[in-house]
């Protein structure tokens, strides 16, 4: 099983490269929540965590 802090750590190496915003998008989660994740105030729901880890996979 991931964990939060395992994708929370793929998506700051993803927005090096892809605005968070698009990442949002793409995942159906909006933007002001993957910002807060991103920066540790906010942990996902488990199937929003499991949509961004696919994602992040790709």
């Amino acid at each position: 099983m991931i964990t939060q802090e395992e994708v929370r750590e793929k998506l700051r190496e993803r927005v090096k490269r892809e605005k968070q915003t698009y990442i949002a998008n793409q995942i159906g989660v909006p933007t002001p929540i993957i910002s807060a994740f991103k920066l540790g105030r906010k942990d996902l729901y488990p199937e929003h965590l499991m949509k961004l880890n696919e994602y992040l996979d790709k």
